[in-house]
């Protein structure tokens, strides 16, 4: 093989290197989302789209009912839109210890709490006692006796 050959081959394999991905592994993602008893359109609109660092497998956490279903079906409908897609993959639990269960399995590290306001404060504590990072939305309490929970 001559000089000239083994220039052109080595440029071709730096190049094919080169074209790698480098986009990090599904279960490398930095960001596990939780869902807990989504009761509030927030909390679907954090999966209206998919981003880098946060895994596509969330897990929810939920009592069985009309806002579980509803909750389900908008992130359906942002998983089988024609325009940007996402690919989100429900893993969901709804029995009635889902907070328990939640609290216990401990199955990612950022929890959306987006629903009932009277159970907020205690889901925010108990949450961020359990090691979670938090994403709620607002108001977090509506009685004035919450607020030392909080």
């Amino acid at each position: 093989m001559n000089l000239k050959s083994l220039i052109v081959i080595s440029v071709f394999a730096v190049l094919f290197a080169s074209c790698k991905k480098s986009t990090p592994v599904e279960n490398e993602k930095s960001v596990h989302l939780v869902t807990l008893d989504p009761g509030h359109f927030h909390a679907a609109l954090v999966q209206k789209s998919m981003y880098a660092n946060v895994d596509s497998t969330v897990h929810i956490y939920a009592p069985e009912g009309p806002d579980l279903q509803l909750h389900l079906g908008r992130i359906n409908g942002f998983n089988t839109r024609t325009e940007s897609p996402t690919r989100w993959n429900e893993v969901i639990y709804s029995g009635e210890n889902f907070f328990e269960k939640m609290l216990e399995e401990k199955a990612g590290n950022v929890v959306v709490i987006s629903g009932n306001n009277l159970k907020k404060a205690e889901y925010i504590s108990k949450s961020l006692d359990a090691g979670f990072n938090v994403l709620a939305d607002k108001p977090m309490i509506i009685d004035a006796k919450d607020f030392e929970t909080l």
